[in-house]
């Protein structure tokens, strides 16, 4: 069972969070997953409801090499990050009925290609761009018959934080099986685009992707991070009072 963070369920630990997914793909589930970043933690800190589609997920992921530092700081344990990238590429891989939904026609159709030259079986991939709508104007009635006709084992949503997470809180009651992924750029990141590009390995064993994107778009990440660090203390403040509260009802 996950355990709470920063009033999230997260799962630190990558096998124990394949195994969820490998086992609720076994079983014919339906479900979703969260991948929560700083701007994501932000969203869910400033509005309940948004945290309550959250932690309604069978299993979130930390993307977000901040949080896990700070987690482990204050729970005196060793925690990693899964990305939404290396989630992403992990799953492609495997032999599973996959439905790709947002993004671009032509992302999507460069994604099908890319997966093709890499040799991926694409008789199992459905790709389904989506018109850029507010939440609340999407047909999800119609969206969910093309998925159950289909009726994958994965569907990827891109459409980005927090607009994936509402989609997919108001899509899933209309699938009939199907683990929906919120899974962000990570179409984009696979791709490779100049705008999209992932940072160098070094900064990314480092835990400092995050600096990159910044720079790479200062506007909309920027933006974003600022948000989620004035945010910070507070969260931190929170998490350590706690965890204290625990430990004293403990004894």
């Amino acid at each position: 069972m996950m355990k709470m963070y920063f009033k999230i369920f997260l799962e630190f630990n990558h096998h124990v969070f394949n195994s969820i997914i490998k086992n609720a793909i076994k079983d014919d589930m339906k479900g979703y997953v969260c991948v929560v970043d700083g701007n994501v933690l932000a969203h869910a800190t400033k509005d309940a409801g948004f945290r309550d589609i959250i932690n309604g997920a069978i299993v979130n992921s930390c993307d977000g090499s901040s949080i896990a530092m700070l987690a482990g700081i204050i729970h005196k344990q060793k925690f990693q990050t899964y990305t939404g990238p290396e989630i992403f590429t992990k799953y492609i891989r495997e032999n599973y009925k996959q439905y790709f939904l947002g993004n671009t026609e032509e992302n999507l159709k460069l994604l099908e290609n890319r997966f093709a030259a890499l040799g991926y079986d694409t008789k199992h991939f459905r790709f389904e761009p989506l018109p850029f709508k507010n939440v609340e104007d999407f047909d999800y009635n119609a969206i969910a018959d093309k998925i159950n006709e289909f009726s994958p084992d994965i569907i990827w949503v891109s459409l980005g934080a927090p607009k994936q997470e509402l989609f997919i809180s108001k899509l899933y009651p209309s699938i009939n099986s199907g683990i929906l992924f919120a899974i962000g750029a990570a179409f984009n990141l696979f791709l490779g685009n100049q705008t999209n590009k992932r940072a160098p390995k070094i900064l990314r064993n480092m835990h400092m992707e995050w600096i990159f994107r910044i720079l790479k778009e200062p506007n909309r990440v920027g933006k974003r991070a600022i948000n989620y660090l004035i945010l910070l203390p507070g969260i931190v403040l929170a998490e350590m009072k706690q965890l204290k509260s625990t430990k004293q009802n403990s004894i």
